[in-house]
C-alpha cells in the first residue's frame, strides 16, 4: 500500500473550432478550410487531495465533473497539464502507466474476449517480473580492456553472467509455447508456476475457481466484474483505481458486489480510489468522500460529516436521497427565521452566526427525513400533497408549499394516510436545520 498525494493538479483539453463555412464557397473562392483555432477546455482545477496508505477514498459527483479524468491522470492514461502526483515517495508525473505499480478496474470490465478467465487473470502477471526472478547482474568484463574482454577468461566470465537470464528466457518461452497444450503435456517454468499460484489464490478469494476455464461471453455481469477485479488484485499493486465498476449491474447484484469490494479492500489493505456518481455507493463504501463539481473538489470528509455538516449548497443537495429541500427565508435577529407561510425560532447555537444577517435573506435547508407530520401552528409548513409513494415502512410525499410554487419532499410514518390534493402540515426538526448564504451558497455555521 502507498499514500497518494495530488498537489494543485490541473487538466486542460484542447478543442478545435473552424471559423467560416464551406457551404457558401464558390468555384472562384479558395476551397481550403479555414485555420483551426484552439479553445482550451479546463476539466480539472486546483485539485489538492491526500489519500492515506490503506484508505478507501471515494470520488463522487455528477457526470462530467472530472472524476474519471482525475483517475486516468493518476493511472498515467492522461497527460498532466499542471501540478504533481505522488504515489508513495515517487513523483509519477512522467512515469508510464506500467511503471506506477497501479491497477485499474474499468467500468466496461475490459476483459480479453478470446482468453479464458484464467488467462485474463494471468495476463498482467506474465508481463511483470516475478519474485523468483532476480535482476541480471552487470557484465563483470565491461570495465576491462578490449583485449582482456575477448580473452578466454573474459569470454568465460561474460558467458557466466549472461547465461542465467538466457536460461530463464528460454524456459519462459517454452512454457508459453506449450501453454495451450493439455495440462500433462505442458512445460511449467518457475515463473509460470508462480503465476498459477497467484491466479488460483485470487480466484479462491473471489469465489470464481469454477469459472477459470470459461470465456468472458459465458459469464454474467457480476462474474465479469469479479474477474476484472481479480485481474487487478493478482498484480498486488500499491494502489487500486476503480472507475464506476458497478454501474452495469442490477440493483441486487450491485449491493452484493459493493459489500464484496469493501470486504476485500479491508482484507488486502490496499489504498483504493473509487469513482462513482451514486451517492449511496459513496456513503456506504468510503472511509472518506471527495465531492466534486465542475472540475473542483467541493468538500472532503467522512460520510456522516458530509451528511450532517455540508460545506455548501451543492454538497447538501447531492448527498442524501431524496435531496435536501431549500426554502428562501428572512432572518430576524437573534434567532427567528420568517417566511410568508411560517416562522420559527432556531436553537441558541445559531445566535452568533445569524447576527450579521439580520434583516437579510438566507436559504433554509431541511432534509425530507427531518420533516414530519405536524399540526396547524405558526412554525408548521402548510402544504398540498402532489404525489404519494407508500414504501411500507414509510411514506414519501412530494408537496407544494401553499401560496407558492416551491416543491418539498418529506417522509412521514405509514400510520398517517394521505391522498393527492390533501392539505396537511409538516413540522421541521429545528436541530437539523441548515442555512446557506444566497450569494455564495456556502453553509452558515
Amino acid at each position: 500500500m502507498a499514500k497518494v498525494v495530488l498537489e494543485n493538479v490541473y487538466k486542460t483539453f484542447r478543442s478545435y473550432d473552424h471559423s467560416g463555412s464551406l457551404a457558401t464557397s464558390t468555384v472562384e473562392s479558395d476551397p481550403s478550410p479555414p485555420p483551426a483555432r484552439h479553445h482550451p477546455v479546463s476539466v480539472l482545477r486546483r485539485i489538492n487531495l491526500t489519500v492515506a496508505a490503506g484508505e478507501f477514498m471515494v470520488l463522487v459527483g455528477p457526470s462530467g465533473c472530472g472524476k474519471s479524468t482525475l483517475l486516468r491522470l493518476i493511472a498515467g492514461l492522461e497527460e498532466l497539464t499542471g501540478g504533481n502526483i505522488w504515489v508513495g515517495d515517487r513523483l509519477v508525473n512522467t512515469l508510464p502507466p506500467k511503471a506506477r505499480n497501479i491497477a485499474m478496474v474499468f467500468q466496461s470490465y475490459a476483459l480479453y474476449p478470446h482468453l479464458t478467465v484464467y488467462d485474463n487473470l494471468a495476463f498482467g502477471l506474465r508481463r511483470t517480473a516475478s519474485p523468483l526472478q532476480s535482476t541480471p547482474s552487470l557484465d563483470p568484463t565491461a570495465a576491462l580492456p578490449l583485449t582482456q574482454r575477448f580473452s578466454p577468461d573474459g569470454l568465460t566470465q561474460t558467458l557466466r553472467s549472461v547465461w542465467p537470464p538466457i536460461q530463464t528466457w528460454t524456459k519462459d518461452s517454452f512454457s508459453s509455447l506449450t501453454r495451450f497444450l493439455p495440462k500433462d503435456w505442458r512445460y511449467w517454468s518457475d515463473r509460470e508456476r508462480w503465476v498459477d499460484q497467484q491466479v488460483r489464490q485470487v480466484a479462491q478469494m473471489l469465489q470464481i475457481e469454477t469459472l477459470l476455464e470459461r470465456l468472458p461471453k459465458q459469464l454474467s455481469g457480476g462474474q465479469k466484474q469479479r474477474v476484472a477485479l481479480g485481474r487487478a488484485m493478482a498484480r498486488n499493486p500499491q494502489v487500486f483505481l476503480m472507475d464506476e465498476p458497478l454501474s452495469n449491474l442490477d440493483a441486487k447484484l450491485r449491493a452484493e458486489t459493493r459489500a464484496q469490494i469493501v470486504n476485500l479492500q479491508r482484507q488486502l489493505g490496499t489504498t483504493t480510489i473509487y469513482v462513482t456518481h451514486d451517492q449511496i455507493e459513496a456513503m456506504t463504501m468510503g472511509d472518506r468522500i471527495a465531492v466534486m463539481n465542475a472540475g473542483q473538489i467541493q468538500q472532503i470528509a467522512s460520510p456522516l460529516e458530509l451528511y450532517n455538516r455540508p460545506a455548501n449548497r451543492f454538497v447538501a443537495e447531492f448527498i442524501g436521497s431524496p435531496p435536501m429541500n431549500f426554502i428562501p427565508v428572512q432572518v430576524k435577529a437573534p434567532l427567528t427565521v420568517i417566511h410568508p407561510q411560517f416562522r420559527f425560532t432556531l436553537p441558541e447555537t445559531w445566535a452568533e452566526t445569524l447576527t450579521p444577517y439580520d434583516g437579510q435573506r438566507v436559504i433554509l435547508g431541511i432534509r425530507p427525513e427531518h420533516l414530519s407530520w405536524g399540526v396547524p401552528a405558526p412554525r408548521s409548513l402548510p402544504v398540498r400533497v402532489d404525489r404519494v409513494e407508500a414504501l411500507g415502512n414509510e411514506t414519501q410525499i412530494t408537496a407544494t408549499l401553499l401560496e407558492s410554487h416551491l416543491q418539498l419532499q418529506g417522509r412521514i410514518t405509514p400510520e398517517h394516510g394521505v391522498t393527492v390534493g390533501e392539505h396537511i402540515w409538516l413540522t421541521a426538526a429545528l436541530e437539523k436545520i441548515h442555512l446557506f448564504d444566497p450569494s455564495s451558497d456556502r453553509a452558515l455555521v
